[in-house]
């Protein structure tokens, strides 16, 4: 067990505001993991119940595991992995290294959450969008978006995509007239318009050109926003609105996503 994690309704100190990675790497490649998958996955829900963990996971090249957690200091960090069983084994290399956070990259929240079993908020799982034809929308955003299919029934119309794992999805949903009224015009007539989704791109310009060569309907072209950012508002071949943008200076508090849609 991890010191002073057993509790998992123990509230985190607001000043938990570093972040370290524990980094353990196996020296032989042939050999088996030296503890199960079970054993891992404890110790990282262990860190999750309070609210310190935020990340984890194996690597494969070379093989290995990582944990991205919270603490107040790197001494505190050591003192948290102390009991960890890993450290002890022969035949790995452990390292505990603290996270710059001012590094290329939109960075993580390391906001500490509320302990597990408060009712916290863990992930936006998925958004939907209406569209009338299921298959071709699925094709549309596969091909020119790049979206692949996570989950799909075509009994039931339900179909979730996603950019990869771990990524929101999206649900595209098709209007039923089994469903009856009013859910059926309702649901209807959210089809077109601003959908309010906003898709982060490593460049605007070239996803505006790989639209316009997939001939779909580009709103707006590539502006430049007083907060720094390079947008471009498209739409899906049901008239859904969305926009895109490229990164750079942070936006400030004045701009919303209002400045954008109009």
């Amino acid at each position: 067990m991890i010191e002073s994690m057993s509790t998992p309704s123990r509230r985190v100190r607001s000043r938990q505001k570093h972040l370290y990675a524990r980094l353990v790497i196996y020296r032989d490649p042939t050999d088996e993991e030296p503890l199960g998958r079970s054993t891992r996955k404890k110790r990282a829900e262990e860190m999750d119940a309070a609210g310190r963990l935020v990340a984890g996971g194996g690597f494969i090249n070379p093989k290995g595991d990582l944990l991205i957690f919270r603490a107040d200091t790197l001494r505190k960090a050591e003192n948290l992995l102390r009991a960890d069983p890993l450290r002890k084994l022969s035949g790995v290399e452990y390292h505990v290294l603290e996270w710059r956070l001012d590094a290329v990259g939109s960075g993580v929240n390391i906001e500490p959450p509320p302990s597990r079993g408060t009712g916290r908020i863990t992930q936006l799982q998925s958004v939907a969008v209406v569209v009338r034809d299921r298959a071709k929308a699925i094709e549309w955003y596969r091909d020119v978006l790049g979206f692949r299919v996570l989950e799909e029934d075509p009994e039931t119309g339900f179909v979730q995509l996603s950019l990869g794992r771990g990524s929101t999805a999206l649900s595209l949903v098709v209007p039923r007239r089994e469903w009856g009224e009013p859910l059926y015009s309702e649901t209807l007539r959210r089809t077109g318009g601003s959908t309010g989704i906003l898709f982060r791109t490593d460049n605007v310009r070239a996803l505006q050109l790989r639209l316009r060569r997939a001939k779909a309907r580009v709103a707006r072209t590539v502006s430049h926003e007083p907060c720094g950012w390079n947008v471009l508002q498209f739409r899906d071949p049901d008239g859904n609105e969305f926009l895109a943008f490229e990164i750079g200076k942070p936006p400030s508090r004045r701009h919303g996503l209002s400045d954008f849609t109009g």
